[in-house]
């Protein structure tokens, strides 16, 4: 990845992903317990969307209940593992989402 990027503006997938890891250190993606994490560095731990993905993926009920079900476990495989979830996004974050995370104490950045 170019080392001379220094806004994650307009990276998709795991281009912001990489761009994170640049940013916070640590380690790109990896899995525990079943689940994916997109980085994370010691005990915090993250997942990071781009692009159109709220567009595109958390549209209706249907994805909206998968995407509170993903996050939320990928919350408690967290906290059993002593470390923190946090939610990165380089596109706004629709408001329900934003309260619905919120309410979890899931942090977003």
């Amino acid at each position: 990845m170019d080392e001379g990027i220094s806004s994650p503006q307009g990276l998709v997938g795991k281009a912001f992903a990489d761009w994170l890891t640049q940013k916070y250190g640590g380690e790109g993606a990896f899995r525990v317990d079943g689940r994916d994490f997109d980085g994370g560095q010691g005990n915090r731990w993250w997942e990071a969307k781009s692009g159109r993905y709220w567009r595109d993926h958390v549209r209706d009920e249907i994805s909206i209940a998968k995407f509170k079900s993903d996050m939320g476990r990928r919350l408690q495989i967290a906290r059993e593992h002593s470390a923190t979830f946090e939610i990165f996004s380089n596109t706004s974050i629709p408001a329900p989402i934003k309260a619905w995370l919120t309410r979890k104490g899931i942090p977003m950045l």
